[in-house]
């Protein structure tokens, strides 16, 4: 199968393309795309093998980046978790045409290295990787499990999450294997440095997967991103803090139509 992107656009207003994390579709975003399309132009892309999306199974990251950049608009990107860093490089390689980068629940570098402790040990998405043959829809709902731990609504967030998924299309496991060696072996933090363009990092306090401690190492990485931390809010704050995530967007992309 070609690697053919399959989009999702609703709304008119200022440009807002949406890139889902992993095992995910762009489904997940139907909630906050509700309510951003009274003044946003809306795009939700699934990734390759994921959704309606195409997988050869033969493309790079390099590769898949430059798919990515042929058919999305010119738009403020955001990226969660891992369609982070799809989002951080996409900025990265084409500043003209995406001017601004929101991250959520993203690290830059989302394992333990030497010189980098803020992230989780590489036995968490090793452990993933090892189940994904055995059956890789346990696997997701573990995963989900794992995104949504401390939160208040845990159990409803997480049957939301699986009936969004459920009619956005099912993964390739092998794209899925794909993204977990991404999440084990990636290390963006220079491409981060060097971003010439507005980042705005939303982050939950009580991420298990993404360390709310990653708010004090960001400054560090590049003193220009602006980090929001949303108490009582895990790994998915745009569906347990819809409200309050939708309105850190607005200020962010439309700094100006308030007043």
């Amino acid at each position: 199968m070609s690697q053919k992107i399959k989009l999702y656009q609703q709304g008119k207003g200022e440009a807002l393309t949406l890139i889902h994390g992993w095992g995910m579709n762009s489904a997940v975003f139907e909630p906050l795309t509700r309510q951003l399309a009274g003044e946003f132009s809306v795009t939700r892309a699934d990734l390759p093998g994921h959704g309606r999306s195409g997988w050869s199974g033969l493309a790079n990251f390099e590769d898949q980046l430059d798919t990515l950049a042929a058919v999305l608009p010119e738009s403020t990107l955001l990226g969660w978790s891992l369609g982070g860093l799809y989002a951080l490089h996409l900025v990265s390689r084409y500043p003209q045409k995406f001017k601004k980068l929101i991250l959520v629940s993203c690290n830059p570098c989302f394992v333990q290295r030497e010189n980098w402790s803020t992230a989780v040990q590489a036995s968490v998405f090793a452990e993933f990787s090892a189940s994904l043959e055995d059956n890789w829809q346990a696997t997701i709902r573990r995963f989900l499990g794992l995104q949504m731990l401390g939160v208040d609504s845990a159990r409803s967030l997480i049957r939301q999450i699986s009936e969004l998924l459920l009619n956005g299309g099912e993964p390739d496991p092998s794209a899925m294997k794909f993204g977990l060696d991404l999440l084990l072996s990636h290390d963006a933090r220079t491409v981060l440095q060097e971003i010439d363009v507005p980042v705005l990092e939303i982050l939950g306090q009580r991420d298990t997967l993404v360390p709310v401690r990653l708010a004090a190492q960001l400054p560090l990485i590049n003193p220009a991103i602006r980090v929001e931390c949303l108490a009582r809010s895990a790994h998915a704050p745009f569906l347990s803090h819809s409200d309050l995530f939708a309105e850190l967007i607005r200020e962010f992309v439309k700094p100006t139509t308030t007043g």
